[in-house]
Parts: structure tokens; sequence; C-alpha cells
């Protein structure tokens, strides 16, 4: 097979059906709408403005309705692994849909939060890699713990005095 010949043109018809394909995947594979242009976030939780922009930072692309696909989303074929990703992430837990949850689905999700940011496995390392910014600092791990365990007080205390 010969991808060149005198004057380069069958190289370059090659590079640009190449091309044209992958565009075509681009398109037919860009991510969904996020569905909350508002992007608010864990309706109903009582949490500080300065933690909620920790988790805006850090965690709403892949676990809330609210994601910000950058350029690279919409190139095959790593749109259709951040598809994927941002899938599975709203699966296990979204924020977007923070107040439709049950109240022993939150109380465990905040334990889940917890350890998963306490043991530094939140923000998985492929999306620090490509976002510095959401990487954590031992400042901000502490907070969120701190805010998952009041959080979770508080949803108790809720439920003891109900049953009162």
């Amino acid at each position: 097979m010969r991808f060149h010949q005198a004057g380069g043109r069958p190289r370059a018809a090659t590079l640009l059906l190449l091309l044209a394909l992958i565009a075509a995947l681009s398109v037919m594979t860009m991510p969904a709408n996020p569905g909350n242009p508002d992007g608010r976030i864990l309706s109903g939780a009582q949490i500080e403005p300065g933690i909620l922009a920790i988790l805006q930072r850090s965690c709403q692309d892949c676990h809330s309705e609210a994601t910000r696909y950058p350029w690279y989303s919409y190139v095959a074929p790593v749109s259709w692994l951040i598809s994927s990703d941002v899938a599975r992430g709203r699966r296990h837990l979204n924020f977007s849909r923070w107040s439709e949850y049950p109240l022993v689905r939150r109380m465990r999700s905040l334990s889940e939060i917890a350890n998963q940011v306490r043991d530094r496995e939140m923000p998985l390392r492929q999306y620090i890699l490509l976002h510095p910014r959401a990487r954590l600092s031992e400042a901000e791990v502490s907070a969120i713990f701190q805010w998952t365990q009041t959080e979770r007080s508080r949803l108790i205390a809720g439920i003891t005095a109900r049953e009162r």
C-alpha cells in the first residue's frame, strides 16, 4: 500500500479523509446538554459558600448536570471517554438532584463523600491531570469532611425531631 506518490496527493487525500471521519464522529458524539443551565447544586443542603465553591470547582463536572465541557470533550474518541465518565459519575451521585434523594441516600452519600475525599479517591487522578485547579488542598479536604459530618448530623437531628 503506497501512501505517497509524486506530489504527495494520495497522502493528503488520506489525511483529509481521516480528518473528515474524526469530525463526523465528533459531531455524532458531542456531549449531551447538561440540562441545568442555572448550575445550582446541593439544593436543600446547608452548606457554606466556600465549601460550595470547592465542590463546584472539583466535583460538579462529573457529579451534576452543570457540567462544563472543555473543547477537547467534543473530539472523538475523547468525547466518548468523557461522556462515559460523566454518566457514571451522575449515576453514582448527582448534586443537581440532591433534594430528590431520600434522606437515607443523602446520609449515605455524605459518608461516601467524606471517605473518598479524605482517602484522596476523589477527584479522580485523571480528572486532576486535565483540571489541576480541581486538586484539593489539605485544608479543603478537612473543610469538606467537616461539612459532611455537620450536614449528616443535621439530617439525623431532623429525623430525631420528627420522631418525638
